[in-house]
């Protein structure tokens, strides 16, 4: 998916330069950002009373590099604590900021944004906006520096070298996962995934995935990964599961969890999420499944469900949460099978309470009936109550 987003860091020779060369990013073009007339010439931008500022308009393909990742390089191009002025270079043509047309974008700059004013002791002086206009420069402004090696930059020539050998996580995320991939196991598995198209899966068993996460946890860019979504392969979300899943922090965990959910598009990918934190945080984890149960999104419900059947049918079991399940009223397939097996299950543990959901045929006809194949199925119900539950079918 290509994406944009306009960044100024002083002379804007020098930040395409080292912009243009970091993978993922595949067009650049330097021109005039947020100013206060039309097509204004370098020159009238130079007078600095055109409000306008020296930047460079990107577009990059957002499955090999994220926002972050970008923002992250570009504050280690840029002294984010000086204000209308970077290097040898002043005035308000010369000042830092990050101008974005997408909203959705503003949430992973204030992010990184606060990151970094961890790291100075002074304010940072980024202007941080939606991007009003961009007019491009003349031809001899784009790509100067290609055309002219020894020309002036206010950047270390190190920086140039950084950002061409620098490789983003997702693409070497990518690498390793088509590394692991098995042909065969793609062709099998594809066949359980009726809805994922089969260029989205890779075929990798997930022995050899959870082992990846474990390994990929301990990146210290992981961050980049887990907040760059949506991603494009199948494989990369549940390796995104897992890892997330590994998170010890309760709030932590949730976010990641409300960040992943909406993008989860397959059961697969639902039902491997199990966060660490949930066992003993159950106060506090009811009403967030309560939360996912009352969502829109079909693999949040079931989500919320299913964490509902792992984290409260035994000693923490309430009736209320039968009654929770019950009245759900939803269409979807994947839905509906995980409301039976929730029933079924809430059958094997809480029979009693259980019962009369069915015996009152509070489920539509398909998740009733469902819920008591899959009880009849489960060696946890007695014979009696096998026999007695297929009198109930309708």
């Amino acid at each position: 998916m290509e994406k944009s987003i306009y960044l100024a860091a002083g002379c804007f020779w020098g930040a395409e330069h080292y912009l243009k060369q970091i993978e993922g990013i595949t067009f650049t073009q330097v021109g005039f950002a947020n100013g206060n007339t039309q097509n204004p010439t370098y020159e009238q931008v130079y007078t600095d009373l055109t409000g306008f500022a020296e930047a460079v308009e990107i577009k990059y393909e957002s499955y090999i590099i994220g926002l972050r990742t970008i923002l992250r390089l570009y504050f280690k191009a840029i002294d984010p604590t000086s204000l209308n002025r970077q290097g040898a270079d002043f005035g308000t043509r010369y000042r830092t900021g990050i101008y974005y047309t997408d909203k959705s974008d503003l949430p992973v700059i204030q992010e990184v944004m606060a990151l970094e004013a961890k790291k100075y002791n002074a304010p940072l002086q980024v202007e941080v906006a939606p991007l009003k206009n961009f007019y491009p420069a003349d031809e001899y402004h784009q790509d100067y520096l290609d055309k002219n090696p020894t020309g002036y930059c206010h950047l270390p020539i190190e920086l140039f070298a950084y950002s061409k050998n620098y490789k983003p996580i997702n693409a070497r995320i990518n690498e390793k996962l088509f590394a692991l991939q098995d042909t065969a196991y793609r062709e099998f598995h594809s066949k359980l995934m009726p809805g994922i198209e089969m260029d989205r899966i890779i075929g990798i068993r997930i022995p050899k995935l959870k082992k990846l996460a474990k390994e990929l946890a301990k990146d210290p860019e992981i961050d980049d990964f887990i907040t760059n979504i949506p991603h494009r392969y199948y494989e990369e979300n549940n390796l995104h599961g897992f890892i997330i899943s590994e998170i010890k922090d309760y709030d932590r965990s949730i976010a990641e969890i409300d960040r992943l959910l909406p993008y989860v598009d397959n059961w697969a990918t639902c039902d491997l999420l199990r966060p660490k934190p949930f066992a003993k945080n159950r106060e506090r984890l009811i009403k967030d499944i309560r939360r996912w149960m009352k969502a829109k999104q079909t693999y949040t419900i079931r989500f919320g469900i299913e964490m509902l059947m792992t984290h409260f049918l035994d000693e923490d079991f309430r009736p209320e949460y039968l009654d929770w399940v019950a009245s759900i009223r939803n269409d979807e397939y994947y839905v509906k099978m995980m409301v039976a097996w929730y029933i079924a299950t809430a059958l094997a543990k809480q029979y009693d309470a259980t019962l009369p959901i069915i015996e009152q045929k509070r489920l539509e006809k398909w998740t009733h009936n469902k819920s008591i194949q899959k009880a009849i199925e489960s060696y946890r119900i007695t014979d009696e109550q096998k026999k007695y539950l297929k009198t109930l079918k309708v």
